[in-house]
């Protein structure tokens, strides 16, 4: 049998199962009608007046509805107005039965939304005839309808898809772009370092020097492929979550000091905590303290460290980087911790440049940098980094910006105290 075949037989025992709504105040016509119907395989309801038949066709959405236009109560133009106003029965088709032979009368009944009119006295089979051909059409618009539906979500998908794959594109361009530019410095730099070693005679301060320079190279470009890895792994969705027990407030001081450390004088690092619910903890300068309370946490704490290592250095990178006294606010990066029996929330602040509004939206795409770094060198992972960190954590991360006034992020944690 051919699939033309099929889709008939399938249409006809759609339309022998239709339930039809006759609505007329002639009991002989209805009784007519129904017997006729039931024969042939159909469900049938009846109704004697224009509210009867609305209240019907709102409880049990008929797949047609044979519609007389002489009634006591309400005419069938307004009941059909009614139907085709409502939301509900709007798409159910309304085939009207009436002896009125006026065109007038036939026009109003399609204009009213119609889809036929059939003349009183009626001929059964013609009366069949026309109800198949409705309920086949309307068979066939629920179909064009559901495939239409699924073309334009097809389309949707493909669009994602090609979104998706420039966006591959793009990202696949900028990382040879960006790591190519990261690593041809330190690689002539080791190369440079290398060849004087070899060619010339050094004491052993200027030998160890040279040295030192390659391992500050190596280590910078070992970074960096950390950091592609990591984001690698976290788009393939590699990356878990691994928690663990440690003390939080010991780990950020030991992580702000060593920031400290690092950055010397350049910079004046302040920090503060407060610890909500019961342990009612503050503590201004939490970096400096020697004698802090335990605050045992179950937290994933590298991807922690990865967090506040890049926006700390962030924050410092894009702040001013000298000591004079007009810029001594601008010096200072603000370091704020808040825990409560749910959370942690790190708050990091700078009063340097800022990020314009255009590039916030894509502030934590890989390799995005924004419109003001100049030639402040960075490769746009940092921010990306700590967001896909941040998600893999369960958490949430927000930004405050203003151009030449600063920038403060806040990161929220699930903790378990």
């Amino acid at each position: 049998m051919t699939n033309l075949n099929l889709d008939q037989v399938e249409e006809k025992q759609l339309a022998k199962s239709a339930l039809i709504l006759i609505v007329d105040d002639t009991i002989y016509n209805i009784q007519l009608l129904s017997l006729m119907l039931v024969r042939q395989g159909y469900q049938v309801e009846q109704a004697l007046n224009g509210t009867d038949a609305l209240t019907k066709a709102n409880q049990i959405l008929p797949d047609i509805i044979l519609l007389d236009i002489r009634m006591p109560d309400i005419n069938g133009y307004e009941v059909c107005s009614i139907l085709k106003a409502n939301p509900l029965t709007q798409n159910i088709p309304i085939i009207f039965i009436s002896s009125v032979e006026e065109v007038s009368e036939k026009v109003e009944a399609f204009s009213v939304g119609g889809v036929d009119y059939i003349s009183k006295p009626f001929q059964l089979i013609e009366v069949l005839a026309r109800i198949e051909t409705h309920l086949r059409l309307c068979s066939l618009q629920k179909k064009l309808q559901e495939q239409n539906e699924q073309l334009q979500l097809s389309a949707l998908v493909l669009l994602r898809s090609l979104k998706q794959e420039r966006e591959l594109s793009q990202m696949k361009s900028d990382f040879i772009s960006v790591v190519s530019h990261e690593f041809r410095t330190p690689l002539t730099t080791i190369q440079s370092a290398s060849e004087l070693l070899e060619y010339y005679d050094w004491t052993k301060e200027e030998q160890t020097e040279q040295l030192h320079q390659i391992q500050s190279e190596v280590k910078h470009m070992t970074v960096l492929m950390e950091d592609v890895l990591f984001l690698s792994r976290a788009n393939a969705n590699k990356s878990k979550i691994n928690l663990t027990e440690f003390d939080l407030l010991n780990f950020c001081r030991q992580l702000l000091r060593q920031i400290q450390r690092t950055f010397g004088q350049d910079y004046i690092l302040r920090s503060f905590l407060h610890v909500a619910a019961n342990l009612n903890i503050s503590i201004e300068n939490l970096h400096l303290q020697n004698d802090l309370p335990t605050l045992t946490v179950k937290m994933d704490e590298k991807l922690l460290r990865q967090i506040l290592t890049n926006l700390i250095t962030n924050a410092i990178k894009y702040s001013p980087q000298n000591n004079s006294i007009d810029s001594l606010q601008n010096n200072n990066i603000d370091f704020q911790l808040t825990v409560n029996d749910q959370n942690a929330t790190f708050v990091i602040t700078d009063y340097g440049i800022g990020i314009p509004e255009e590039d916030l939206i894509h502030l934590f795409s890989a390799f995005h940098r924004g419109k003001n770094v100049g030639i402040l060198p960075g490769t746009g992972l940092g921010l990306s980094i700590v967001k896909n960190c941040v998600d893999i954590h369960h958490g949430t991360i927000s930004v405050k910006s203003r151009v030449n006034i600063g920038t403060e992020f806040t990161v929220v944690l699930p903790i378990s105290i």
